[in-house]
């Protein structure tokens, strides 16, 4: 028979015991104060120069060609028409400069930059001729979609190797 009036046992709370934790703590602590830190600096191999400046070489200017962007007119900021949460710029105008010449349409800048995509330069650490790099510099107002017209632009002419410089400021 069945006994109903027993009382069930009283769980027991696990307890966890700290102290051989502890103990590892501290002889780790003791390991790490009596080693001695130079033999193992001299252990560890490192390939660093023992002299500076032997090389003779003159370092040749890398032939690149800068483009600045430069914002115009910012624009009026309408709703998206696609009724997201974001807006659209009408009226926002940029200038191009490439090198010190300052271009306004977009169609002029893609001309030159297929023309420049022509000009190769003889790249000494590949030991051929490549299509010169871009540097990108940005000015206050620039958007990030002007900047990756630019791009676009500038891989469809064929230039791989593009770089961006500091920024202009802000609007």
């Amino acid at each position: 028979m069945i006994d109903r009036k027993r009382k069930p046992r009283e769980l027991a709370e696990a307890e966890m015991d700290m102290t051989p934790m502890i103990d590892v703590t501290f002889l780790l602590l003791i390991f790490f104060l009596c080693l001695d830190f130079k033999t193992l600096e001299s252990k560890l191999s490192a390939n660093l120069p023992k002299t500076v400046g032997l090389r003779r070489d003159i370092a040749i200017p890398l032939d690149k060609l800068d483009i600045r962007i430069e914002a115009v007119h910012w624009g009026q900021e309408l709703p998206d028409p696609m009724g997201r949460d974001r807006y659209v710029l009408a009226g926002h105008e940029v200038k191009w400069y490439v090198g010190a010449q300052p271009l306004r349409s977009g169609d002029r800048l893609s001309q030159l930059l297929r023309r420049e995509a022509q000009v190769r330069t003889f790249q000494r650490e590949t030991q051929r001729t490549e299509v010169r790099p871009i540097t990108i510099h940005t000015g206050p107002g620039v958007t990030y979609g002007d900047v990756t017209w630019l791009i676009d632009q500038a891989t469809a002419s064929g230039f791989e190797r593009i770089t961006f410089g500091g920024g202009g400021g802000r609007r």
